[in-house]
């Protein structure tokens, strides 16, 4: 009894922390965005600003898991939260983009820190009986960064203006930073000396279950980046919709993501990984289709809903696995983290470079075949490979 309401009363600081984090970032990139353009930003510019962030937390995210499993998820949460307060504190006293990028550099060496110390907290206490939950940390946080973020960002600019609103995001940052200290683990369990960072890591790729897992999150951040970076743009090329409906399609998006993530974590333990795989694959080649032959919102609403289910079925498989691993979580949590980021960054440049080979739309259609390549390379490598050892057959 002890022990389930200690888990109850964890989950319930987990999530508060999780959705202010997403709310924080959410609310910071939409309020940076438009003091570049206050200052006269080029939509390059702008671009270069966003991707800053991007490129600080694929620096250090690996090395982040290993630093969180020598000192310990609190302490590390802590002290990387304040690096942000500081800056977003400066913000407002930058001159140019190039400032605001640089900015958004040095936040994103933080981000990564934050990030893994409560993802590897989080797959710790799912551990056993609580992967149904897998997708409530990012359900949660993609609550505040897609919806109640840009919400409060639209507010505040409006009613308080940009400084305000810089000051308002440094002030949470110290708010998590205090609030992690009450109950995130110091350390991770089981974690200990050992190789090299090199050699670990070689090792974890070497364990067929996490290189796969990283591989499938790989391809599915891919495509939903593919989506949110250029639907916008596809909104606004087919007559009679606009760009703001393409809003309305990125809202429909993220409430549908939220909703799988919270909800759908049932059903899907009852599949094995394979059988989720296929069924997130069916999805996301069916959303794909969907938004690639769509003629208005209904379409294009549609692939969003089915392509966040898709999202949140590999989500969710990949976190019961990761949950599993005995030891630590922070150090594959680092890997996993760094496969979401750089499919990310892959499909906004993959989607970017097929459009100088195709109309906009087509590319959604281009991209079924190239993700059902690589998914089809995965089975045959996954077919072919040596023998498993027990904890790594796929159920």
């Amino acid at each position: 009894m002890t022990h389930a309401i200690s888990d109850r009363r964890f989950m319930t600081q987990f999530l508060l922390l999780s959705v202010v984090s997403g709310i924080t970032i959410g609310l910071g990139k939409v309020v940076t965005t438009m003091f570049a353009i206050d200052l006269g930003a080029t939509p390059l510019q702008v671009g270069v600003i966003g991707a800053a962030e991007s490129i600080g937390m694929v620096l250090v995210t690996v090395p982040a898991g290993f630093i969180i499993a020598r000192y310990g998820a609190r302490g590390i949460y802590f002290a990387a939260s304040l690096g942000p307060m500081l800056i977003n504190l400066a913000m407002p006293l930058a001159t140019g983009w190039a400032a605001l990028a640089g900015g958004r550099w040095l936040i994103g060496l933080c981000i990564p820190f934050r990030i893994i110390a409560m993802n590897s907290s989080f797959l710790e206490r799912l551990r056993g009986n609580g992967e149904t939950r897998g997708g409530w940390y990012r359900g949660s946080q993609q609550a505040g960064m897609a919806i109640l973020g840009p919400a409060a960002a639209g507010l505040l600019i409006v009613h308080a203006g940009v400084t305000p609103a810089f000051w308002i995001v440094a002030a949470l940052f110290g708010v998590m930073a205090l609030f992690s200290l009450s109950f995130l683990p110091a350390r991770d369990p089981a974690a200990a000396e050992s190789a090299s960072f090199l050699t670990e890591i070689g090792a974890l790729l070497g364990d067929r279950a996490i290189a796969e897992s990283c591989f499938v999150e790989f391809l599915s951040s891919a495509t939903g980046a593919l989506f949110s970076t250029f639907v916008l743009l596809l909104a606004a090329a087919l007559p009679p919709l606009t760009k703001e409906d393409g809003i309305t399609v990125l809202l429909v998006q993220g409430f549908s993501a939220v909703a799988f993530l919270f909800l759908s974590g049932t059903l899907v333990a009852r599949l094995g990984r394979g059988a989720a795989y296929a069924v997130a694959l069916s999805l996301a080649g069916a959303a794909l289709l969907l938004v690639g032959l769509a003629h208005g919102l209904a379409g294009l609403a549609a692939g969003a809903v089915l392509l966040s289910a898709a999202s949140a079925v590999v989500h969710l498989i990949n976190v019961r696995m990761l949950a599993s691993i005995p030891g630590g979580k922070s150090k594959a949590a680092g890997l996993y983290n760094l496969a979401s980021m750089t499919g990310s960054s892959a499909g906004a440049l993959g989607g970017g470079l097929l459009t100088k080979l195709v109309p906009l739309q087509s590319v959604f259609l281009l991209w079924l075949p190239l993700l059902f390549a690589a998914a089809g390379f995965a089975f045959l490598r996954h077919r072919t490979a040596r023998p498993l050892a027990p904890q790594e057959v796929l159920p």
